[in-house]
């Protein structure tokens, strides 16, 4: 009898492709995988080398959930720029504290990656938020929270001035776009958010020296003084973006741009690629304690 036909082999998927397909994660399964981990924890928490206790299995689920989230791109970003009333600081400040910390904990906002709170150099009642989240589903849960209240009621008793709302994402940039490593333990002395809008037939050269730039500006034998840098995307014009870069202090900015990789950016501006471009100066170092800025 003839030779049975040989299966099909299944095809190669290159690693590049299976980074990719794990950046697609869906977020309703990590969001899923951290809210429901504590209670299969719990469940058999007496099985001998998995969870010794439950106290034992909140940890565990707080580590899975970031561990996943931090594998995550921001599909839903925002940058809110508020005004507040200067008699009602304290109170504003009292409200953030709630809200910002209570965001970064998994078990209340699983899907919220990020949350700072910078204040504008040029004008100590401006503020700006800088939340990032999974999808719009992990924004809109946050939206839910008892913490959240605790922003909406300030608001509420009339304490801003006025309030803008910039909506940004890293889903469509490649995954060095968003820092997932630690940013340390004090509050930045100097940031900017730097706002720019690319010619569209040169979006390929700017995202090109943009990885450079961002990518080396997280290595502390290169640039020492960095304490962050993001690049994202606006959601409602994919030609414009928004830097997030911040350091110790104003030296470590000074620094940053003696750098090859600086360079990167500086070239690709002095080409003609830039349309426009706009810088807002913030800080989180004015902020009593050292809350405002996630480590």
């Amino acid at each position: 009898s003839p030779p049975a036909p040989a299966r099909p082999r299944r095809p190669f998927l290159a690693p590049a492709m299976a980074r990719g397909a794990s950046r697609a994660l869906p977020a309703a399964l990590l969001l899923l995988l951290a809210t429901a981990w504590p209670l299969v924890a719990v469940r058999f928490h007496g099985l001998p080398g998995f969870i010794g206790s439950s106290g034992r299995s909140a940890v565990a689920a707080r580590r899975i959930a970031h561990t996943l989230a931090s594998r995550a791109a921001v599909g839903s970003g925002v940058l809110v720029s508020v005004e507040i009333k200067p008699d009602r600081i304290e109170d504003f400040l009292s409200a953030m504290e709630v809200d910002v910390t209570k965001s970064r904990d998994k078990a209340l906002d699983p899907g919220c990656l990020r949350f700072d709170l910078l204040r504008d150099r040029d004008d100590p009642d401006k503020f700006v938020f800088y939340e990032c989240y999974l999808d719009d589903g992990a924004a809109a849960h946050h939206k839910t929270t008892s913490h959240y209240n605790a922003w909406a009621e300030f608001k509420a008793s009339g304490g801003v001035v006025s309030q803008s709302v910039a909506k940004v994402e890293t889903a469509s940039l490649p995954a060095w776009a968003f820092q997932t490593s630690d940013c340390g333990n004090k509050p930045t002395g100097s940031a900017v958010l730097v706002t720019v809008d690319i010619k569209p037939d040169r979006i390929d050269d700017f995202l090109k020296a943009m990885e450079d730039d961002v990518a080396k500006s997280r290595d502390k034998a290169l640039d020492p003084g960095c304490l962050r840098f993001d690049l994202l995307r606006d959601r409602e014009d994919p030609n414009k973006f928004v830097f997030y870069e911040a350091y110790s202090d104003d030296e470590g900015a000074a620094h940053h741009k003696t750098t090859s990789h600086y360079k990167s950016w500086a070239d690709f501006k002095g080409s003609g690629g830039l349309a426009s471009q706009s810088v807002t100066k913030v800080e989180a170092a004015s902020i009593p304690g050292t809350w405002a800025f996630q480590a």
